[in-house]
């Protein structure tokens, strides 16, 4: 039996203090779990499914969470690096203190969910769907493509997008999105293209 199944059925669901490296979990049906001060090396949960997953005060390295099914989960003082969460459902979350670093998120749906002091830095968010997110604090997205991702009705107010690709993003009619973000004179032009006019 692999480890982590292993701890989630010793522990009830509510795993504490441990560590996996190279687990593969793919297509599995964890159910509910909460996973405090674990770290996860490596590790495949490529199209499993979670019930309400919660990650507090844990780290992922190196993880396959493609097409992962954890909606509504609760992510804390968490950070994930290099990780695969292309296709994820992660809509109606809770995010606080959680650090995404070079992971791509190409296809993540984080839609409605709520995020306080999250960043994103080199990560891909290609058509993410990022729409009605509701930020309790600045978020901060650092050097990340953000090709025809979906913000519809996320107020980006006081979020610094001059170091991330913005090409294509998908808004409402009105940009309402971007007021108050800084954007740079370079990203003008991908502007304009929303807007539908011609820069000289």
């Amino acid at each position: 039996m692999s480890e982590i199944l292993e701890a989630i059925a010793q522990s009830d669901g509510d795993v504490r203090g441990r560590e996996f490296v190279g687990e593969d979990l793919s297509g599995e049906d964890l159910g509910h779990v909460e996973f405090e001060d674990c770290t996860f090396d490596s590790c495949v949960l490529a199209s499993a499914h979670l019930e309400r997953p919660s990650f507090e005060r844990c780290t992922l390295t190196g993880c396959d969470l493609g097409n992962v099914q954890g909606n509504t989960g609760f992510w804390r003082d968490t950070r994930v690096f290099e990780c695969r969460l292309v296709g994820a459902d992660l809509h109606k979350s809770v995010l606080v203190r959680t650090r995404f670093t070079e992971c791509n998120l190409s296809y993540v749906g984080l839609a409605e969910s709520k995020l306080e002091r999250v960043s994103f830095s080199g990560c891909d968010l290609r058509e993410a769907s990022l729409s009605q997110l509701r930020l309790r604090s600045r978020l901060v997205l650092e050097g990340c493509d953000l090709t025809r991702a979906e913000l519809f009705q996320t107020r980006l107010a006081g979020v610094d997008l001059t170091s991330c690709n913005i090409a294509g993003v998908r808004m409402s009619d009105t940009f309402r999105e971007l007021r108050d973000a800084t954007v740079g004179i370079d990203q003008l032009p991908d502007l304009a293209g929303l807007l539908g006019v011609k820069l000289r």
